[in-house]
């Protein structure tokens, strides 16, 4: 009879899997978290075909490496990190072989390497002073709007709280993307978003 592992703490399943070579219990941590990585991947590259494959690798390594691996905290944290990694490693290099435009990429995914990527192109703290000052120069419920919808609030919740319409919400956040494109081109969305980050 094979053993049933669902009893077992994340960290227990990784001791057997690494000191006694135990692929049952690795299995189990594989049902319990191949899904959820999949759909951050997918969520992440918009590929079900790359999320496989990431996750997949990401899980394959993990076994092959296991004695030389070391996870003391929490199991799901060094799971998704070490699968963002991955992810923004993808997303790095497909800019390189100029196989996606910023505008498919996931901003929130790149704005977490924060200047990292953009000062491939530009001098963050010079694109800063020039967004600031671009910012500064909106009207005042332009400028409202549009820092509430790169803050990560939804449009119909800037349109509830500033007693606006969807409609009037998109015109300005449109508004203040044309003023930035003027001055910073294709790279806009995501010098918004990590600029957004460290202001």
């Amino acid at each position: 009879m094979s053993k049933d592992y669902r009893d077992n703490d994340d960290l227990e399943l990784w001791q057997l899997a690494k000191v006694s070579d135990d692929s049952l219990a690795f299995a189990e941590l594989h049902r319990r978290y191949s899904s959820r990585l999949y759909a951050l991947a997918l969520r992440k590259t918009g590929s079900s075909e790359v999320s496989e494959d990431l996750v997949q690798d990401l899980f394959v390594h993990l076994w092959l490496q296991r004695t030389g691996i070391t996870i003391e905290k929490a199991f799901n944290l060094y799971l998704f990190s070490a699968l963002k990694n991955r992810i923004i490693s993808h997303l790095r290099k497909q800019l390189v072989q100029h196989t996606v435009s910023l505008n498919d990429i996931d901003l929130e995914t790149l704005s977490s390497q924060s200047a990292n990527l953009v000062q491939e192109w530009l001098s963050l703290k010079e694109v800063q002073e020039i967004y600031s000052r671009e910012l500064a120069n909106l009207p005042e419920k332009s400028k409202q709007v549009f820092e509430m919808s790169r803050s990560g609030v939804p449009n119909k919740e800037i349109a509830q709280l500033l007693d606006l319409s969807e409609k009037t919400v998109e015109f300005h956040i449109s508004k203040c993307l044309r003023v930035l494109r003027a001055k910073f081109g294709y790279v806009v969305s995501v010098l918004v978003w990590v600029l957004a980050g460290t202001m």
